[in-house]
């Protein structure tokens, strides 16, 4: 039998560099996700979505939809594949997410820390 992975509560970076604060309480993952800063938009100005899901095996199933920061008005379904504590992989998604991989960055950042 294959053993649970419990990931890590805090903010979480994509291949693109884009940020999720992800915060799992027992199998239910809650999210905020924000395209990164780059010169053509601020943080979380191109789109900015909520989500919340849950946890089966070693998958989080989750439902997102964009809010009214960004520019964005999607919503959809992701499946993200759980690696180990600090790794995990987007395996099927709605939206433009891409298989990307996200690695665990920190406990906890404002928005007052990230870099300009």
């Amino acid at each position: 039998m294959k053993e649970n992975i419990l990931i890590k509560n805090g903010v979480w970076k994509s291949t693109g560099d884009n940020l999720f604060w992800i915060n799992v309480v027992q199998n239910k993952v809650f999210w905020l996700g924000m395209n990164n800063r780059t010169t053509e938009n601020e943080l979380g100005e191109n789109w900015c979505h909520v989500g919340n899901g849950t946890i089966i095996d070693n998958q989080i199933i989750l439902d997102w939809s964009d809010i009214s920061v960004g520019k964005g008005n999607l919503n959809g379904r992701i499946v993200i594949e759980m690696i180990s504590n600090n790794k995990m992989k987007v395996i099927e998604d709605s939206g433009n997410f891409g298989m990307s991989i996200w690695n665990w960055e920190t406990d906890q950042l404002n928005f007052s820390q990230i870099p300009k």
